[in-house]
């Protein structure tokens, strides 16, 4: 049986435009008595559009702008795609697409969606769409895309082109570390050999610093924490693996997660010219009531009282790492900025998350990684501010690797830069936070403090 693709073009999880995340779908009408194909191309919150063609095989479709918004009902989460029809074409039936959550099930956003045609009608059911899934470019070809497009339409172009750039630099998948995420200085995974058909790059004498801490046994948002350890392993893992440098890992979490053993891992870091230094924490933070610094300190324990032995400061991490010369240092912290005795706060999510991809150019991804110099500092929150966070990790963080996926896309025409990539991942968690935050007298929305000084 033939296969049917949607390209579900989506950026729920950042503003940034060109961000991409495929999908294909299937659904039925219920006013035409047929099954659908449909292609959306979701750019960001303000632009979508969804193309749709009948599985009966006649040859017409269907096209509508779409809208999204988040309600809340009786402790259910609804994401809801609403259809914007074009002047004169009101009276078209066109979709919903909705998709509920309770904070306990968050991680089920992302499955099929529910499908409607009535959004005044209560007494109209919502049935499950038949056919939800994400799918890579590299799985596309043209034969996929020409179900929607026609050969001469730009869109045919524009993705047809990304397929073949995607499929033509698709480096030898790596081999998964036996690393256990509660060591300290687990020994690096080696990184395999570029196939001959990835680009040739200057990255020949690099090797990335991944540091990760984090706080995944805390009681009140060790959820969190962990799937912002399980989202961002992988991810630098695999960017190191498609520029062919060298990757040492070293993960302080679960027992491990002190401050003797990330100085220690800090201190033994032994960076070259050429190097890149990338160290993310998740986890609890604070400032004490005569603070200057605008960042946090860190809070590195686990019911533990406040002493000299279980914080740092985020700026005295960042200035420890700077002077070890690396060509590029990243320090991102995604933890709360408030007084001593309040607590990073987790809520109920809203947002569909994609799985890690590929599809990305490498090009894109040597312009941030290997052509770049300098500094990148940044913490959730300003002086005096929670940091939210969700089941599906910290704001701060999960935007910042969207906003990465966004810059490398295979389809994007924009130059990627990390000062884009801080200020869209800024944008986000102040949009995401601007209804929901303000427990405690805690004024909102959260922002991110940051500074990027790349040449």
């Amino acid at each position: 049986m033939k296969k049917y693709l949607m390209f579900f073009f989506m950026s729920v999880l950042c503003f940034a435009a060109n961000a991409q995340t495929f999908y294909e779908v299937q659904y039925y009408d219920v006013y035409e008595k047929e099954n659908y194909l449909g292609l959306m191309t979701y750019w960001d919150t303000e632009k979508c559009t969804m193309r749709c063609i009948p599985m009966s095989g006649e040859d017409v479709y269907w096209e509508c702008s779409y809208s999204v918004s988040f309600e809340k009902d009786e402790g259910i989460n609804y994401m809801i795609f609403s259809p914007v029809p074009e002047k004169g074409k009101e009276n078209l039936a066109y979709p919903y697409f909705a998709w509920t959550w309770t904070k306990s099930n968050a991680s089920d956003q992302s499955d099929t969606p529910l499908v409607f045609f009535d959004a005044d009608d209560e007494d109209e059911e919502m049935v499950e769409a038949k056919y939800f899934e994400e799918i890579d470019l590299a799985d596309m070809d043209e034969e996929y895309i020409g179900q929607f497009y026609d050969k001469s339409e730009r869109m045919y172009t524009v993705i047809t082109q990304a397929c073949n750039l995607v499929n033509n630099q698709r480096p030898e998948p790596q081999k998964p570390s036996n690393n256990d995420n509660n060591n300290v200085n687990p020994t690096p995974t080696p990184t395999p050999t570029p196939s001959p058909s990835q680009p040739v790059n200057n990255s020949t004498a690099v090797t990335m610093h991944f540091v990760m801490v984090a706080a995944t046994k805390d009681e009140s948002i060790g959820e969190s924490v962990q799937t912002d350890l399980n989202l961002a392993q992988p991810k630098f893992r695999e960017y190191a693996n498609n520029l062919g440098i060298e990757y040492k890992e070293h993960i302080i979490s679960g027992n491990s997660f002190n401050k003797n053993n990330i100085m220690n891992t800090l201190n033994g870091i032994n960076a070259a010219k050429n190097d890149i230094i990338v160290f993310l924490y998740s986890g609890h933070g604070f400032r004490f009531d005569d603070d200057t610094d605008a960042y946090p300190r860190m809070y590195l324990a686990y019911n533990e009282d406040v002493n000299a032995n279980n914080y740092l400061g985020v700026t005295d991490v960042y200035n420890l790492l700077v002077k070890k010369n690396a060509r590029l240092t990243i320090v991102l912290t995604d933890c709360c900025n408030s007084n001593y005795g309040a607590t990073r706060q987790e809520v109920e999510g809203s947002g569909l998350r994609s799985r890690g991809h590929n599809n990305y150019d490498v090009k894109k991804l040597e312009k941030l990684f290997i052509t770049s110099s300098g500094s990148v500092k940044a913490t959730a929150a300003k002086a005096g501010q929670y940091a939210l966070c969700d089941t599906q990790g910290g704001f701060l963080l999960t935007s910042f690797l969207n906003n990465i996926n966004s810059a490398i896309s295979a389809v994007s025409s924009e130059v990627p830069s990390w000062q884009t990539i801080l200020d869209n991942a800024s944008d986000y968690v102040k949009n995401k936070t601007s209804n929901d935050y303000g427990e405690d007298g805690n004024s909102g929305p959260q922002v991110v403090v940051k500074s990027v000084n790349i040449k």
